[in-house]
């Protein structure tokens, strides 16, 4: 049965037709160490085939690979598609890294960092790949005086570009992925790393971003990004870290590792209090900030939809008491954190716990209206600290709203 097209690739071969076809092109150009760097200067971009003659993939494919070349490979076209033949030219081969057979690479103009072409190998998929570049690079040139050095963050993500990068990552902690929108491990990806954004959003030590590089060439070039996706942890602008993580909570393992390493310091938080109002309390530094004069804990866990609700209730709380010395707003996640939940005796989330002098004076089961959390934390601090007969039994329990049991 012939599969249906999808308006999707219909639309994108429209792009292709009036600038790639003409009856009489179509052979796949054949790049050898002669020409390869010509060619790598002179077009807007380079599709080319690592092969070898003996190769049982290759000759499966190259019908495929010239049909994509007929379509592509015109008089006027400024992409090809070509090859090398790697039992001739050894040495080019080995040059680009090249250790099976057949393997596709992307060279974007002048440029010798190239991409690996990952993705399925039939005509529709590589149509698509190429449109995407083609239209992408396209849309940049055009908007490309006109980019603003502005860093765009929406839900915790930062949309970085060519032209903001360089300053953005020059200070701080940042983690990045390196992406193109064909790339289906990047896809797959993309929602995860969304929720990672989300997350650590009012978190002081870290940013999370991403780059396309089909738009951004320059930075993926300086960052020697040759696959996708590519997560990198930078450092006041330098590399400090690879991830090879999938899932979110190894993400999360991630950065944590690589946070605590060295944001530990619960006094340093408190002195850039001003540019987050939410501390995040981990095992290390449990005990340390419970000797402010009033602690506001909010427990939960990633996988808690109603903490998630509670989030950005919890951040205007914090951002309420920012120029409080007395007081301090934070968060544990009682997945990276479980000993101390335990010890608390946190039953479910989320669980909203206030310390006065490390005291617990306050337990609220799931959310409130805002009013009556800034009503609580203002009422304990007028009241003096507790005597030290006084009962410190957790308060006893009210009919709890809605909660998620651990």
């Amino acid at each position: 049965m012939r599969p249906s097209s999808s308006p999707t690739l219909f639309f994108m071969f429209i792009i292709f037709l009036p600038r790639f076809v003409t009856p009489e092109d179509g052979a796949v150009y054949e790049y050898n160490p002669h020409n390869f760097k010509g060619q790598i200067e002179d077009m807007d971009g380079n599709f080319i085939m690592f092969y070898a003659p003996w190769c049982r993939h290759c000759t499966e494919f190259e019908p495929i690979w010239s049909e994509l070349a007929e379509l592509v490979n015109t008089k006027n076209s400024k992409f090809a598609i070509a090859q090398v033949d790697c039992t001739l030219h050894s040495q080019l081969c080995q040059e680009n890294d090249i250790t099976g057979y057949p393997t596709l690479m992307y060279y974007h103009k002048n440029s010798f960092y190239p991409v690996e072409y990952k993705g399925s190998r039939d005509l529709p998929s590589l149509t698509l790949f190429l449109s995407e570049v083609f239209t992408s690079r396209s849309e940049h040139s055009k908007e490309k005086e006109k980019s603003s050095t502005e860093v765009k963050i929406y839900s915790g993500m930062a949309y970085l570009t060519d032209q903001n990068i360089e300053k953005f990552v020059s200070k701080g902690q940042h983690f990045v992925m390196f992406y193109a929108p064909w790339c289906k491990a990047s896809q797959r990806l993309a929602p995860i790393w969304a929720e990672l954004a989300v997350q650590y959003a009012h978190n002081e030590y870290i940013q999370v971003g991403k780059v396309n590089c089909m738009d951004n060439e320059m930075t993926c070039i300086n960052f020697d990004i040759k696959h996708y996706p590519h997560l990198l942890w930078i450092v006041n602008g330098r590399i400090m870290g690879v991830a090879e993580a999938e899932t979110l909570d190894d993400l999360k393992a991630f950065v944590d590792k690589m946070v605590l390493a060295e944001n530990h310091d619960p006094d340093k938080f408190m002195k850039k209090k001003k540019a987050l109002p939410v501390a995040r309390i981990t095992e290390e530094t449990f005990e340390t900030f419970l000797e402010k004069d009033l602690v506001f804990i909010n427990y939960f866990a990633p996988w808690c939809a109603h903490c998630m609700q509670l989030n950005p209730l919890w951040l205007k709380l914090g951002e309420m008491f920012q120029n409080e010395s007395r007081v301090l707003i934070a968060d544990i996640d009682c997945v990276r954190s479980k000993n101390i939940c335990e010890m608390e005796k946190i039953n479910g989330l989320p669980t909203l716990v206030l310390y006065k002098h490390k005291r617990i004076v306050s337990v609220e089961h799931g959310g409130k209206p805002l009013e009556s959390l800034i009503t609580l934390v203002n009422e304990h601090l007028e009241n003096k600290a507790p005597s030290s007969d006084e009962d410190e039994k957790m308060p006893s329990e009210e009919k709890a709203p809605t909660k998620d049991e651990l």
